[in-house]
Order: C-alpha cells, then sequence, then structure tokens
C-alpha cells in the first residue's frame, strides 16, 4: 500500500489528480448521456449525436490524461510532440467514436459490451501514444504485466460501462458514467504506474513542440468544451423529459379515443378461438386476427392483409403439400369451392396433416363480401377416433376386441371367398392363467397380457389378425393357401404364448393352448366355426403332450353328448331324479360304525345308471353343481336325523360350492331345518378344490367350522398335498386316497407313503382314515400302521341302511 501512496503523493501533485478526475467524471458522463440521445434517434440526428459524444468522450480522455500528465513530477519538466499529441486526440476520438456507433445500433447487452471494450481500446491506445509523444532523453522502462493490466481494466471497465449505459433509469446513467470515469482513470494511472522514468532526462522544446504552459492552456479549453457538453446534455435530458411528458399525454388522449372505439373488436379478435378473416367483394382480406395465421399453418407475424382468398389457399396448399408442392389444377379447384361456399354460406372440412383438422365456414355480408370462421376441431375429431378405437380394441392390450373380431372375420371371409382361399380360426388359451392372478395379483396378469399382446402385435404380418376377446382368451384369423402357410402362423403364435415374463423382481412364466377351425370345411358360419376351435383347444388344453390341436368331427359328437347330458340333469334336479346311498366307515381296532359317507346316484332316463365320474364334471361346467350339492347336503341330513343311531354323515363338496360364500349360510339353514346336531355333519373337500381359491376357501371353511361342522381333507396324498394346507387349516379328519390301498401288500414304496402320512397325523392329532380298503391283507397293514378309520369293499359297499338288520347297508343293484 506505502508505494502505492508515494506514487501519488510522492511523484504527483494531489491537485491536478483531483482536477483530471473531475474532467474525467464530467466528460464520462457528457458521453452517457449522449450516448443514449443517439440511442433515442435515428437516420442523420443519431449519426451527429454518435458525433458529440465522440467528441465528448474522446476529449475527455485526452484532456484527463494531460492534466493527469500536468500532475506527474519526475524530476524535470515534460514537453510534447505536437504530431504525436494531436494524433493522440484523433486516435481517442475515432476510436471511441466507432465503439460508440456500435452501441448505439445494437439492441443486445453483449454487443453494446463489445462497443464499449473498443472504447477502451481507444482509451489505452490515446494514452500510450500520448506518452510515446514525450520529449524525454533516455528510455523508458516499462512493467509488463502493468501494461496488460491497464489495457485489460480499461477494457473491461469500458465495456461494462457502455452495456449499462444502454438501460434506462438515472442509476444507471450516473453507474455507467462512474464506471466510465473509473475505466479512463484507472487505465491512466495503471499504465503510469508500469512506466519507470529514472532513466530520462528533458530535451530543449523546438519548433513542432509543446511545452507544459501551452498544454494547459488547451486542456483549459477542452475542458471548457467538455462543460459546455455536459452542461448541454443535461439541458437536454431536461428538454427530453418534458417534450417526452407532453408527446404521451398527446398519445394517451388520442390512444384512449382510439381504445373506446376498437376496445370490444381488439377482445373479439386476439381473445377469439376461431379465426377470422373479412374478405371484400373482390375476395380480399380487409381484416383479420393472428389466431387465423396460427391456425392455417402460416409463419408467425404474417399479415394476410391485401392478400386474396386465392394466395390463401396457394399458400396453405404449397406449405402443406410436401415436396411436389400443389398443382395449379388443385388450388384452383380448392379456391372455386370455397368462393361458390362464400357466395349462398356454407362450411367444409379440411385436414392438415393426419393430425389437424379444420372447420371453414362462410357467411356472406350482403354486399359481396363475406367473412369466414376457421375453428379448430382436431380435439373433437381425436376424441372421436379415440372413442372409436375404444370401442373397437381392448383397452389393457390395444388389440382388437370382440366386436371388432366380428367385423375382421366377415371380411376375412369374404375375402376368402373371392380368393377361394381357406380361412383358419383359431381359439387361443393361457394356462395357469388364474394361478398367475392368485399368486402373483392381477397387475402380474394385467402384465402378461400385455407383454403377450405386445408379441402378438409385432409378429402378425398383413391379412393376420389376432384378438383378445374376453379374460385370458384371445382370437386369430389367418388365411392360406397352403398348410405350410398356416403351421408357420400357429408356430410363431406358439413361440409368442411360450415364454417369460418380468414382474418386478418375479419372473412368470406363460404358455397356452390353440384350438384350430377351418373355413369353409369345418363350417361356414362364424359362430359355428368359433365353437367348434372353442372345441379344439378343450381338447389341447386337456392332452398332457398337445398344446395345437385341429377341430375333429368327433368333437362336436362329444359336444353334443355333454350337452345332452346337461339338460337332462337339470330336468333331475327339478324331477328329483337323484338318490343318495351310504358307504359304511369302521374303527379299524373295534370293527365299529363311526360314519357314513353319502355318495350320489343317478339313474339316467333312457340311458341307466350313470358314474358320478361322468356327470360329476359335466355339472361343474354347466352350473347344475349348485343346485346339486344343496340337494345332497339337504337330503342326507334330513335322512339322517331320523336315524335311530346318531352316526356322522360325510358329504363331499365340490370346488364350485367351496367358492361360493353362500355355502356358509346353505349349512346353517338346512342345519336349522333338519335339526340335525352340526357335530354329526362332516363336510369332505379336495385339496385341488382348495387351491383354486385358497383365500376364499379357507374364508369358508372356517365359518362353517365355527358352526361345530367337521371338516375332512379328501383324496389325501394326491394332486398338490401341501403340507401349508394342513398348516393354514385345522382340519378334523385326512381321508387317505385310495390308490395307495392297491399297492400296499407289494409296493414298499406305497406303504412307506401310507406310513408318512399316518405318522402326519399322528403329529398333527389328526385322525387318519383310510379309503379302498378291498382285502384282508389291507386291513393288516393298516392296523399294524397304527391307522385308526378305514372305509372300502371289505368293510361295506354303497347301498341303503337297513336299520332292522342292525345297521346293515344293502347295497343298490343296478
Amino acid at each position: 500500500m506505502y508505494p502505492f501512496i508515494e506514487f501519488f503523493i510522492g511523484i504527483h501533485d494531489i491537485r491536478f489528480v483531483v482536477l483530471a478526475a473531475v474532467i474525467c467524471l464530467t466528460s464520462a458522463y457528457a458521453c452517457v448521456s449522449l450516448l443514449r440521445h443517439a440511442r433515442k434517434s435515428a437516420g442523420r440526428t443519431a449519426r451527429v449525436w454518435n458525433i458529440i459524444s465522440a467528441l465528448a468522450v474522446g476529449f475527455g480522455i485526452w484532456s484527463t490524461h494531460f492534466v493527469a500528465m500536468l500532475a506527474f513530477r519526475p524530476g524535470f519538466t515534460l514537453a510534447y510532440e505536437l504530431p504525436l499529441t494531436a494524433l493522440s486526440l484523433l486516435i481517442a476520438i475515432g476510436v471511441c467514436g466507432a465503439g460508440l456507433a456500435l452501441a448505439i445500433r445494437s439492441e443486445l447487452a453483449l454487443d453494446r459490451f463489445l462497443g464499449g471494450a473498443v472504447v477502451g481500446v481507444g482509451i489505452s491506445s490515446m494514452h500510450y501514444v500520448g506518452i510515446f509523444g514525450l520529449l524525454v532523453g533516455g528510455t523508458i522502462n516499462w512493467d509488463a504485466q502493468l501494461v496488460a493490466l491497464s489495457i485489460i481494466a480499461g477494457t473491461l471497465l469500458s465495456g461494462l460501462a457502455i452495456m449499462m449505459a444502454g438501460m434506462n433509469g438515472k442509476r444507471t446513467l450516473f453507474g455507467a458514467a462512474g464506471l466510465l470515469a473509473l475505466a479512463i482513470c484507472t487505465m491512466h494511472f495503471t499504465a503510469m504506474g508500469a512506466a519507470d522514468f529514472s532513466g530520462c532526462y528533458p530535451l530543449i522544446a523546438e519548433g513542432g513542440a509543446i511545452d507544459g504552459g501551452m498544454m494547459a492552456v488547451i486542456v483549459a479549453l477542452i475542458t471548457m468544451f467538455i462543460l459546455a457538453a455536459a452542461f448541454g446534455s443535461i439541458v437536454l435530458d431536461e428538454a427530453d423529459r418534458r417534450r417526452t411528458l407532453r408527446e404521451r399525454e398527446r398519445e394517451l388522449a388520442d390512444a384512449e379515443q382510439l381504445a373506446q372505439m376498437g376496445h370490444r373488436l381488439e377482445l373479439a379478435l386476439t381473445h377469439m378461438g376461431q379465426g377470422l378473416a373479412l374478405f371484400d367483394a373482390e375476395g380480399t382480406i380487409l381484416l383479420h386476427n393472428q389466431r387465423l395465421v396460427g391456425l392455417l399453418n402460416l409463419p408467425d407475424g404474417t399479415d394476410l392483409i391485401g392478400r386474396t382468398l386465392r394466395d390463401v389457399c396457394a399458400q396453405v396448399m404449397s406449405a402443406t403439400a410436401g415436396e411436389g408442392g400443389a398443382t395449379a389444377d388443385a388450388i384452383a379447384q380448392i379456391h372455386q369451392r370455397h368462393r361458390d361456399l362464400a357466395q349462398g354460406g356454407g362450411e367444409v372440412v379440411h385436414g392438415l396433416g393426419s393430425e389437424v383438422f379444420l372447420r371453414v365456414q362462410h357467411m356472406p355480408t350482403g354486399d359481396g363480401g363475406w367473412v369466414t370462421m376457421i375453428e379448430d376441431i382436431s380435439d373433437s375429431k381425436r376424441s372421436e377416433a379415440a372413442i372409436s378405437h375404444l370401442a373397437k380394441h381392448d383397452p389393457l392390450t390395444g388389440l382388437p376386441n370382440r366386436n371388432r373380431f366380428e367385423e375382421l372375420f366377415a371380411t376375412a371371409i369374404d375375402e376368402a371367398d373371392e380368393h377361394t382361399s381357406k380361412l383358419a380360426v383359431i381359439a387361443i388359451d393361457l394356462d395357469r392363467f388364474k394361478e398367475i392372478n392368485d399368486s402373483y395379483g392381477h397387475a402380474a396378469g394385467d402384465k402378461v397380457l400385455s407383454a403377450l399382446a405386445d408379441k402378438f402385435k409385432s409378429s402378425v404380418k398383413p391379412g393376420e389378425v389376432v384378438a383378445r376377446i374376453g379374460g385370458d382368451e384371445f382370437a386369430a384369423l389367418k388365411p392360406f393357401s397352403s398348410m405350410e402357410d398356416l403351421r408357420e402362423f400357429l408356430a410363431r403364435m406358439n413361440r409368442n404364448l411360450m415364454g417369460k415374463v418380468a414382474f418386478h423382481d418375479t419372473i412368470v412364466e406363460t404358455s397356452g393352448s390353440m384350438g384350430v377351425a377351418i373355413y369353409p370345411g369345418d363350417g361356414t358360419d362364424r359362430s359355428k366355426l368359433l365353437s367348434n376351435a372353442d372345441l379344439a383347444l378343450y381338447r389341447a388344453k386337456a392332452e398332457i403332450d398337445q398344446r395345437i390341436c385341429y377341430y375333429e368331427s368327433e368333437m362336436d359328437e362329444q359336444a353334443r353328448q355333454r350337452r345332452a347330458m346337461a339338460r337332462d340333469l337339470w330336468k333331475a334336479i327339478e324331477d328329483e331324479g337323484f338318490t343318495l346311498v351310504y358307504q359304511v366307515q369302521k374303527s379299524i381296532m373295534s370293527d365299529t360304525v363311526t360314519g357314513y359317507e353319502v355318495l350320489l346316484r343317478w339313474d339316467r332316463p333312457d340311458h341307466g345308471p350313470v358314474s358320478p365320474t361322468e356327470f360329476i364334471p359335466v355339472a361343474e361346467e354347466c352350473g347344475a353343481i349348485i343346485a346339486i350339492g344343496n340337494w345332497v347336503l339337504k337330503k342326507a341330513c334330513e335322512e339322517a336325523v331320523l336315524w335311530p343311531e346318531p352316526h356322522k354323515i360325510a358329504v363331499n363338496v365340490s370346488g364350485v360350492q367351496l367358492g361360493q360364500l353362500e355355502l356358509v349360510d346353505m349349512v346353517r339353514m338346512v342345519l336349522f331345518q333338519t335339526g340335525l346336531a352340526p357335530e354329526r355333519l362332516e363336510l369332505e373337500v379336495t385339496e385341488t378344490a382348495i387351491i383354486a381359491d385358497k383365500k376364499r376357501a379357507m374364508t369358508v371353511l372356517k365359518q362353517i367350522k365355527a358352526l361345530g361342522v367337521s371338516i375332512a381333507i379328501d383324496d389325501f396324498g394326491t394332486g398338490y398335498s401341501s403340507l401349508d394346507t394342513l398348516r393354514s387349516f385345522p382340519f378334523d379328519k385326512i381321508k387317505l386316497d385310495r390308490s395307495f390301498m392297491g399297492e400296499v401288500q407289494e409296493s414298499e414304496q406305497a406303504k412307506a407313503i401310507v406310513r408318512a402320512i399316518l405318522a402326519l397325523g399322528r403329529s398333527l392329532s389328526v385322525p387318519v382314515l383310510a379309503e379302498g380298503v378291498e382285502t384282508l391283507e389291507q386291513l393288516e397293514v393298516l392296523r399294524f400302521e397304527g391307522c385308526m378309520e378305514a372305509q372300502g369293499f371289505l368293510l361295506g359297499r354303497p347301498g341303503r341302511i337297513d336299520w332292522e338288520q342292525d345297521n346293515t347297508v344293502v347295497p343298490l343293484r343296478a
């Protein structure tokens, strides 16, 4: 800090330093003020103000420099060469004038900064040329770093000053003047600090030189010019302010009058959602709003006033016609169409591309002209298209839905007839889809359906159709002329079905089955073809080693037989054509009766006795099983309540019944109506029936058990045989499936399974009853292994109970 103070106080006359600063600040204010006047003017006036501002800053820089040089005391008197001194003044005026001209003509802050930077270059150039104009002997030593710093500082500060000068407001005016003054002073004194005059000595001034006294006179005159320019700029500022106020008052008065006249029209044109244009009788546009320009997809700000209807048609058609452009005939045709509509009034809809639709309305004005209204109806068109798509496509997968499939089906049959080709109708069904929903949730099921639909859509070829017709059911159409084409399509669809779908952290494996019916060989009616394809699909799902089955006429016969049996089942329900028989259950250790299993028998009219293994699946398929199961439950309880001995009865419940919450109310009502004690009733369910909907099944079973009714798990050892099922519900009995009894004597493996199930029952404190006992040897094995109960032909065949003969079960004969 001390060398810096010494630099000013020791070798400078502080009075001249202060005077230089005042001159610098005054000229800077005059320059900035005049620059603003120039920016507000135009043409010749702007050029005049540019010259004046250049003179003000040029003289100010020059005067500041030489007043500061008068303050400089190097130890000898300074003199100046007249040519270089004059050149430094011209450089200050010319270079700074060029920078100011750039700032005056620019609107961007960056351009004004660049103009200010040019002014900074002018300041530096003037200074160093002025220094070179000194008449001194010896050599001036320069500090290169300070020289660079002086130039950079002057350039940056000048750029910021001129950039700020382009802003409005008094604060920015004084701020810009202060920055410019700071730029001049910083540059000068930093440059002087970079010069070392210790090795210099004075030279005698000769002709063409200026001594210090003369320089003082010149600086004084220039200072008077600067003061005059500053005072003049102040006067101009005040005059501009007053003139601006007067002009603003006049403009406000005129604007208010015009606003009252055009306010409603302006609001209507600006804010209306439609495009509007007023045409005269010659078809020339007299008035329009900007909304019209936007709707016609013309460049923003396009002025259509004075354009004719034909010009507008040509411009719009050329913009939307593409590379080829619009032909003259096409332009003439559309122009004549709108001209005709304009005469009588009317409207037409035009599409600009595939996404934009405009409704154009023409309304005659009575003087030969007309008003045109243009409205964007793209949203309504898209809504119509979306509604139409939703009506014909599945919302989840995007595939055609059943209605759309029927339309495509009819079209495909017509095309097959026209081309004398064949048409394959394929019914597609996913395997274990219900398990996916139950195990992972419906969101996973939706993900699987969407993923498969994406595969279908990406693999189909022209003419091929894949639709979702409900749930996990799909249908496909494949026109073909050779079986190779059909087999290739089926293989492609099978690859789509067989795969894996990622859902969160789970990988779901997918597969499916397909049934194929061919038009016209397998039917000519759409419903018949679909029905036959479904029949083939059922066989494909039933077969273990086949995923694709073709329709065969025998399937139709089997389907007719099942439908006939379903009709007879419903008839038997109405006529109570079923009978109940009972098979005894006994204790292996004491040979006493522990209960009876209720079995259903049906003597079908004109067919004779039908096995439950045949008619129960049909009853489940047609929905008759609910009514049959309710009848069996009620009938068995009515009969059991009349028995002289209070034996327990076991009634089988199908999986369909178990899926109905109404089963609980049915059991409660039957017990109440018949008066049977709940502990005498035992319901037998298979684990397969539970697994179909485990959550619902467990809820139903728990409510039934709460009534006091026993629950037994039937056919244990086959199907799932899940330990989790035994853990999830406290069953009252485990019934060992009859399939193990046939091999228990010879097969150690079968015997080991029986032993394991019996041990499991003991560990869970659940009694085990063995079914299908037909020989004494089987009974001995069970007794040896510790089985408590059994039933089978050895202990008693199914039949009616004769209570007069010691509770003997009398077998029914066919």
